[in-house]
């Protein structure tokens, strides 16, 4: 099932993970942490941004299918 909404909640530490396994998805701005991209189809990372939320230390990441 494709990722309608996805947003950052929670105490992050900027280990920057997600970056890693979603760069398509997130961006990392060094004062505030990651950041959604914005106006892209987060439809089209699915899958890489399940497996940077299931990777996140601090669960962060939030989804909605």
């Amino acid at each position: 099932m494709k990722i309608n909404a996805v947003w950052f909640e929670g105490d992050c530490v900027k280990c920057a993970m997600c970056i890693e396994e979603a760069s398509g998805a997130f961006d990392f701005v060094v004062e505030a942490g990651p950041q959604v991209k914005p106006d892209i189809d987060i439809t089209s990372f699915t899958e890489e941004i399940k497996r940077a939320a299931g990777l996140c230390p601090t669960q962060c990441i939030k989804y909605n299918q």
